[in-house]
């Protein structure tokens, strides 16, 4: 036997919860370690294999996706068995849709944007509709382009 449970046998009393009959002579055999052996050495393999598989989620995630940043997701989750707030990095650049926030990136830029050139768009409508006042003024109104009603005659009165 390469070990032995008890060097001697312990005497009546040892334990607080005292195991009797069947059950202290299985406690005692030293055959029972060599059958939970193999059973305790593959649960733990089990467990490594688990274990790798869900610290591998964000990089087999991103060779999925075929994002370009898989060699960086792949960097850091190996740099994350060390730091694990590395991980939690590397899971998060591997589930974030890039594209879609992107997106609403380019939308926030120019929504951004927009309120400058309607702004600038009114100040030279503004300044068109100036031009075109100081044309009808020197032309008249049909050589500027413009019509101009007569609101007594639009509105079915005679004009005096």
């Amino acid at each position: 036997m390469l070990f032995h449970v008890y060097a001697d046998p312990k005497p009546e009393g040892y334990f607080i919860n005292e195991p009797f009959g069947i059950y202290r002579t299985i406690l005692d055999a030293d055959w029972l370690l060599y059958i939970l052996l193999p059973f305790l050495l593959a649960i733990l393999v089990a467990g490594l294999m688990v274990g790798w598989h869900l610290h591998e989620i964000p990089k087999h995630k991103a060779d999925q996706k075929r994002m370009r940043q898989a060699d960086l997701v792949s960097a850091l989750t190996l740099l994350g068995l060390f730091l694990h707030w590395v991980w939690a990095v590397a899971l998060f650049l591997a589930f974030v849709d890039w594209n879609a926030t992107e997106d609403w990136f380019v939308r926030v830029l120019r929504r951004s944007r927009t309120p400058q050139d309607e702004d600038d768009a009114a100040q030279s409508g503004v300044a068109e509709a100036a031009g075109a006042v100081e044309r009808n003024k020197a032309t008249g109104p049909i050589e500027a382009g413009l019509m101009v009603v007569d609101k007594s005659t639009a509105s079915g009165g005679a004009k005096a």
